[in-house]
């Protein structure tokens, strides 16, 4: 497992972030455990154990860590916190100085809004807690429950962890409790790690100095989000004795580095490297199952030792002895919780350095944004008068192609009116010919018939002459018949030629029908220029159309 310290700076408190998002798998098997659970709240199911070892789902964290601590059927708590809430705290001061600088790494606490509720959860837990109020370091831990659940539920789950787990017990009695954890996480190296242990004896690194915010804080205030949420699964379902466990595997997997490092860069490692070892989950992971895999067994009878040995130091040392060594170690404390408000403080200055980076980038992306705005809004109205003047260039040739349509018409119209009159004319002179014919045919039998009847008629005529006089008369009517059909075909010349001269309207029409549609469809990409070009080619089209018609109207008169 690589080690990640790409730079000196410590990782902000709070770096990661909550994901929401739950596999099916994971939420049929929670789902399942929880069901059983809440039938029967006394009772841990068998299966939870395992589960919460391999993490909760972020998106169930909230009503699980509720179960573990037995707070979800506190209403009186959460009664209680709207009260307390309301009420002015003697720790305020020291409550806004603190949250500035909790979870700096995290968008919610970065806003109003998150430190708002941090503020009011902290100062419900003072105004409940009058003995210890407000303690430097508790706001991580409300920090880190605000991000799973509401104000209200994450008041009644941190008194719970105060009373119920025993981490209100180190903040008491001159720290008297943390003094025994430290003791105890110092025999467990000796017993579990010797050669680290004696390390930092010949080096001078006491366990205080890189426990007390470990211990005080469940580990929340320097590693990333997905780690201090595992260690808290485990911590509220196995109690106290998390804090040594995890000790023990963060020192574990450390030891390598630890073991070439000086007092200083001990302290730099705890500080800085080690957070940062476990920004990926994967790395993170390894830490929970190695937290899972150590036993912690002799946490009593260490316990009892100390008390031993604090009994034969009181017997055996001298009052002045004993006050110079407290006043050393409060001054150790002083000075180490004074290394710590600077480490804070410049998380603080780094924090607010990259805000105002983020903000001048904002406000020049607002700037830009608002220049692109204009830049729309001018070439929109832009577009908008052209809109306008395509619609009036629309609406002119619309009006020129509608007039030309109606012209067009009018031609059909008359020409039709042409034809019409044509093939009456036709009719009538079809029915004319046909009854002179009948006329002429009857008018010479009833002359021959009257020629032979005629006796007198038929003397002075010879048969010959008879015969001459009929085929003169054949003559006649074969003339007068080719009249009447050369008047006929003349007739039906016309005829055709009015029928092509309505084909040439037709097409006329249908050519004016053609430059309205492509005036129409080109008409919104096109410009002025385009307009005219379009408008002189209708207008020559007309004038050819019109040229052309008279042409053949002339020709049709002189034929």
């Amino acid at each position: 497992m690589a080690e990640e310290s790409d730079s000196d700076e410590p990782l902000p408190s709070g770096s990661g972030e909550v994901n929401k998002d739950c596999s099916e798998s994971e939420l049929d098997g929670w789902s399942e455990v929880l069901n059983k659970w809440k039938a029967n709240l006394q009772q841990r199911p068998k299966q939870l154990h395992t589960l919460v070892r391999k993490g909760v789902p972020d998106a169930l964290r909230g009503e699980v860590w509720q179960l573990l601590a037995v707070s979800q059927d506190e209403s009186g708590l959460m009664d209680t916190y709207r009260i307390l809430v309301a009420k002015e705290s003697s720790c305020e001061k020291m409550i806004k100085r603190d949250i500035n600088r909790t979870f700096p790494g995290h968008d919610y606490f970065r806003n109003s809004d998150g430190q708002e509720s941090l503020y009011r959860l902290c100062k419900a837990y003072s105004n409940f807690d009058a003995e210890i109020g407000y303690c430097q370091g508790l706001s991580f831990v409300a920090a880190a429950l605000l991000l799973h659940m509401p104000e209200e539920q994450a008041f009644a789950v941190l008194v719970k962890i105060m009373h119920d787990y025993h981490l209100r017990s180190m903040f008491i009695c001159g720290f008297e409790e943390l003094y025994l954890r430290f003791y105890q996480l110092e025999r467990l190296m000796e017993d579990q790690m010797p050669e680290l242990s004696s390390h930092f004896q010949e080096i001078g690194v006491e366990t205080h100095m890189f426990a007390s915010q470990w211990f005080l804080t469940l580990f929340t205030a320097k590693f990333p989000l997905h780690v201090v949420f595992f260690i808290l699964d485990i911590f509220l379902l196995d109690g106290i004795e998390t804090l040594f466990k995890v000790a023990l595997a963060l020192l574990s997997l450390s030891k390598k580095e630890l073991m070439v490092l000086d007092f200083e860069g001990v302290l730099k490692h705890f500080r800085v490297q080690l957070p940062k070892k476990y920004r990926t989950e994967e790395n993170a992971r390894f830490l929970l199952k190695t937290t899972n895999s150590i036993k912690v067994k002799k946490l009593g009878k260490y316990e009892k030792d100390y008390q031993a040995l604090k009994e034969q130091s009181k017997q055996r040392e001298d009052p002045i002895d004993r006050l110079s060594r407290e006043n050393k170690r409060l001054a150790e404390s002083n000075m180490r919780l004074e290394q710590e408000n600077d480490d804070l403080a410049h998380e603080l200055v780094t924090s607010k350095i990259q805000l105002r980076k983020d903000l001048d980038l904002a406000e020049d992306k607002a700037d830009t944004l608002n220049k692109e705005l204009l830049a729309a809004r001018t070439s929109l109205i832009e577009l908008e008068d052209e809109k306008r003047r395509l619609q009036d260039e629309v609406n002119q040739l619309k009006e020129i192609c509608r007039r030309e349509l109606e012209r067009a018409e009018h031609e059909i119209t008359r020409n039709s009116s042409i034809i019409s009159d044509y093939k009456q004319i036709c009719s009538q002179l079809s029915a004319r010919l046909e009854k002179e014919q009948q006329e002429s045919k009857a008018s010479i039998t009833k002359i021959i018939k009257t020629i032979k009847e005629c006796e007198r008629c038929c003397q002075l005529f010879k048969s010959e002459d008879i015969n001459e006089v009929n085929g003169s008369e054949k003559d006649d009517e074969n003339e007068f018949t080719k009249s009447e059909n050369r008047r006929i075909r003349e007739l039906e010349l016309e005829l055709a030629r009015t029928k092509l001269a309505l084909v040439e309207a037709e097409c006329k029409n249908q050519n004016l029908f053609h430059h309205l549609n492509a005036a129409q469809a080109e008409v919104q990409a096109s410009k002025n220029t385009w307009f005219n070009k379009t408008l002189t080619s209708i207008r020559e089209v007309t004038k050819k159309e019109l040229i052309k018609e008279k042409s053949n109207s002339i020709r049709r008169e002189s034929n």
